[in-house]
């Protein structure tokens, strides 16, 4: 029999997650407290929401979000990580806590995730941690824009360079 707090739980994550542009679940099976206080600081400075929650919870919240093909990632440990604004913030995060741990420390370990709508596992999870966030794409956009125009001035400024170049040496040959 569900309580009024467990409904409550579910109502509020269901919602967080269809807000979410992206969630990614995880393993943090081993992860002391004070490495977990650390990559929790590190979320928040992100912009990225980590909670550990039941994952029967879990289950009923992306049921409830229509969210399907998450049940067999739900098992054990689960944590979640979602961003409402950057898609790839909460992978970047965690691939960064990661490097920072030493090798033999325990790893939060990426059981899958859900990008865009869509449903992805470990692997294909991983492959997004690679794209670049939105403003880096911005910024790209903004260098292949740029680049007709500014090689049109270059070329217009280069035939002016070279007229002046000629008059000059025109002027010197005379004198």
């Amino acid at each position: 029999m569900p309580t009024q707090k467990k409904i409550e739980i579910v109502e509020e994550f269901s919602e967080k997650f269809k807000a979410s542009k992206s969630i990614f679940l995880a393993d943090f099976a081993g992860i002391n407290v004070a490495e977990t206080t650390k990559l929790r600081r590190s979320f928040r400075a992100a912009n990225v929401h980590y909670f550990v929650l039941k994952n029967t919870l879990a289950k009923r919240s992306l049921d409830k979000a229509g969210i399907d093909g998450m049940n067999e990632m739900l098992k054990g440990m689960t944590a979640f990580a979602f961003s409402e604004e950057d898609a790839v913030a909460p992978i970047k995060v965690i691939n960064e806590y990661n490097k920072l741990v030493k090798k033999d420390a325990p790893q939060l370990i990426i059981k899958g995730c859900v990008f865009e709508g869509k449903v992805f596992d470990a692997e294909k999870a991983d492959a997004l941690s690679r794209l670049p966030n939105r403003e880096q794409l911005l910024a790209q956009l903004m260098g292949v824009l740029q680049a007709p125009m500014t090689n049109l001035v270059n070329v217009l400024s280069g035939t002016g360079r070279k007229l002046a170049g000629t008059l000059q040496a025109v002027k010197q040959n005379k004198s």
